[in-house]
C-alpha cells in the first residue's frame, strides 16, 4: 500500500525469528539450529581461502558441525599454539591449495638522498652538510699567559693590549676613593657616641694630625692602607681579566707554608735590627696614652696594613707597569725604580737617608716577589719590620717620632744598616726558596682542544631531484 500525503509515516516492519528467508537464485542452504538466545552458532576463527565458502558455515553438501569445544585438560595433549594466536585454515575437501599470487610493487624511481650508491661507503658529508659548530660566539682567548712566566709578566696574555695598565690606573683610583670611605668610619662613630659639638673637625683632627695620634685615628690610619688590597686585586680583575687571587702569586693565593718560613728567616735578622737601632739611637718621650689599646691595634691591623703597601707598591706596579715591557728583566728593572721611587714618595720625607732607607725596603721586596713568585716574602719582611718599630716605640717611648713626615731626617749609618739588614734577608730567602724549590714560575692551563678540520667532499653525488628517467 503506497503512503498518501498527509498521513503518518509507517514503522519499518521487524523480520520474524522464525521466518524463512527468500530463496536465492543458487542452490538453498539450510539454517543453523538457533541457540539458546536465538542467535547463530559463533563462527570458529580464521581466515578462508579467496572465493571459497568460510569453513564453519554449511554448504548444501555438508552438514553443520558445531565448533570443537574448548580444551579442557582431559582430552589428550592440547592443540598446538601458532603465533598469529589461530590455526591456519586448510581447503574444504576437493579444493586444490590456492596460493596467494604475487603482489607486484612498482620499483622506486628515486635513489635515496643523503645515502651513498651500493657498493661505496659513506665519505664526508654531502654539499651543504658539515661538522654541528658549538652555539654562541666563539671562546674568548685565556687572559693569562699560554707559556710558564714569572710574576711581573702574569698580565702578558693573548687579550693583552697597550691601553688596559692606564684603563686600571683610573679604575684603581676610582676604587680606592670609593673605599676610603671605610677610614672616617672610626672617628664619625667614636665622635657620634661620644657627643662631640664639632663632629666634622674632630673627624678631620683625627686623621690629619699625625704627631698626636690616638687609638681613633690609627685604626683610621691602618684602614686607609689596608682598602689598597682590593683596590689591586678588583682593578686587575676588571680590567684584564684575571682572578684576584694571582694579585698574590703565581700559584693563585697565599702560599702559607712559604710564608711561615720567610718568617722564620727575617725575624731574627729583624730583633737583631731593632737591637742594634736602640744601641745607636735611644728613643725618647714617655709611653703614649692607651698603649695597652695601640698594642692590640699593633698585632691586629699592622700585618694587613703591611700586605696593603705591598700589594700596591710591589704587586699592582709590577703587574700592571711590567705587562708594558716584553723582555721580563727590562720590565724588572724599570718597575723596581718606580715602586722605589713612588714608595720613598709616599711616606713625605725629602731627607736622602731618610729616602734611601725606606727604598732598601723597596727593592728587596721587588726582587723577592721575582724570585720566589709571590708577595708572601715582601709582606713578612715589611710587616715584622713594622711590627717590631712599632712595639718598640711604644713600649720605650718616641710614639709621637714613630711615623715619617716631612721634617724627618736620617742619617749615613741608619742607611748603611738598612742595606746591610735587607740585603741579608733578601740572601736568606732567596737561598729558603730554592733549598725548598718553590715554584715561582706560572703553570698554564692545558690548551683547548683545536677545531674540527673541514669535511672532505664526498665520493659521489646525491641523485638530483625530479622525475625519473623515462
Amino acid at each position: 500500500m503506497s503512503e498518501q500525503p498527509g498521513d503518518a509515516p509507517s514503522e519499518p516492519q521487524q523480520p520474524d525469528a522464525g521466518a524463512v528467508p527468500p530463496a536465492s537464485d543458487g542452490p538453498a542452504q539450510p539454517r543453523p539450529p538457533a541457540s539458546a538466545d536465538g542467535l547463530t552458532p559463533p563462527v570458529h576463527p580464521g581466515q578462508p581461502y579467496p572465493g571459497q565458502p568460510f569453513p564453519s558455515r554449511p554448504t548444501s553438501d555438508q552438514p553443520w558441525v558445531a565448533p570443537p569445544a574448548p580444551w579442557s585438560g582431559q582430552q589428550g595433549p592440547p592443540p598446538p599454539r601458532h603465533p598469529q594466536g589461530y590455526a591456519p585454515q586448510s581447503p574444504p575437501p576437493g579444493h586444490p591449495p590456492q596460493p596467494y599470487a604475487p603482489q607486484p610493487y612498482a620499483p622506486q624511481p628515486y635513489a635515496p638522498q643523503g645515502h651513498p650508491p651500493p657498493g661505496f661507503p659513506p665519505q664526508g658529508f654531502p654539499p651543504g652538510y658539515g661538522p654541528v659548530a658549538p652555539w654562541g660566539p666563539p671562546p674568548r682567548p685565556p687572559a693569562m699567559p699560554q707559556e710558564p712566566v714569572r710574576y711581573p709578566q702574569l698580565l702578558r696574555g693573548p687579550r693583552h693590549r697597550w691601553w688596559k695598565p692606564l684603563l686600571t690606573m683610573l679604575l684603581a683610583g676610582a676604587i680606592f676613593l670609593g673605599l676610603s670611605v671605610l677610614s672616617v668610619v672610626p672617628p664619625l662613630v667614636v665622635g657620634l657616641a661620644t657627643g662631640r659639638s664639632d663632629l666634622g673637625g674632630y673627624v678631620f683632627g683625627t686623621l690629619t694630625d699625625v704627631d698626636d695620634l690616638g687609638v681613633v685615628g690609627f685604626i683610621a690610619l691602618n684602614l686607609s692602607l689596608v682598602i689598597l688590597i682590593p683596590t689591586v686585586m678588583f682593578s686587575i680583575w676588571a680590567v684584564h681579566g684575571v682572578r684576584p687571587r694571582f694579585s698574590t702569586s703565581v700559584t693563585g693565593g697565599i702560599r702559607w707554608g712559604w710564608m711561615r718560613r720567610c718568617l722564620l728567616v727575617v725575624v731574627p735578622v729583624w730583633v737583631v735590627y731593632v737591637g742594634i737601632t736602640l744601641l745607636v739611637d735611644q728613643p725618647s718621650g714617655p709611653r703614649p696614652a692607651h698603649w695597652g689599646a695601640l698594642l692590640v691595634v699593633v698585632l691586629i691591623m699592622t700585618p694587613f696594613q703591611a700586605a696593603g703597601e705591598e700589594y700596591f707598591f710591589r704587586g699592582w706596579i709590577l703587574q700592571v707597569l711590567g705587562s708594558w715591557f716584553r723582555r721580563p728583566v727590562v720590565g724588572l728593572v724599570v718597575t723596581t725604580v718606580i715602586s722605589s721611587i713612588a714608595f720613598s714618595a709616599a711616606h713625605g720625607s725629602p731627607d736622602v737617608w731618610v729616602v734611601g732607607s725606606i727604598a732598601c725596603l723597596a727593592v728587596a721586596g721587588c726582587l723577592a716577589t721575582w724570585r720566589t713568585g709571590g708577595l708572601e716574602a715582601a709582606i713578612a719582611m715589611h710587616a715584622v719590620n713594622n711590627i717590631l718599630a712599632f712595639v718598640t716605640v711604644i713600649l720605650f717611648g718616641g710614639w709621637k717620632d714613630a711615623f715619617i713626615g716631612s721634617d724627618t731626617t736620617g742619617t749615613f749609618l741608619q742607611f748603611a744598616l738598612s742595606v746591610v739588614v735587607h740585603g741579608v734577608a733578601l740572601v736568606l730567602i732567596w737561598r729558603e726558596a730554592g733549598r725548598t724549590g718553590l715554584q715561582a714560575l706560572t703553570r698554564p692551563a692545558a690548551p683547548a682542544p683545536a677545531p674540527l678540520p673541514p669535511a672532505p667532499a664526498p665520493a659521489w653525488q646525491p641523485a638530483p631531484a625530479g622525475p625519473p628517467p623515462s
